[in-house]
């Protein structure tokens, strides 16, 4: 797949990824912050951040073992301009959410 493929259709991979997150993490929300969601992204330069939130996120290893579980389920291996970040409800409530915004919430 093109690259300006995943900018095009961001929306629906950050339901894509809630979805398959969901299975593993219950109390899952999908938060898609940073140029993409302003409209000033360069698909050639730019990456598409994805804040995971859930009461469940752990250490640096728990990140990368579940950065590999999107990866394999939704993208199917494929290089991706998606990145992906980590926050429990309390911290994405209390600092990112005024952060980061704007953000676009996914709740699934």
């Amino acid at each position: 797949m093109e690259r300006v493929e995943y900018f095009r259709d961001w929306k629906k991979y950050a339901e894509e990824i809630c979805t398959s997150l969901k299975k593993v993490l219950p109390d899952v929300m999908v938060v898609v912050f940073g140029s993409v969601v302003k409209g000033n992204y360069i698909p050639s330069l730019s990456d598409i951040d994805v804040m995971v939130v859930s009461d469940k996120v752990g250490d640096v290893v728990w990140q990368a073992n579940m950065t590999v579980y999107i990866t394999s389920t939704v993208f199917k291996g494929a290089v991706t301009p998606f990145e992906f970040h980590y926050a429990d409800r309390r911290g994405y409530e209390e600092f990112y959410r005024d952060f980061l915004k704007p953000v676009v919430e996914v709740r699934c």
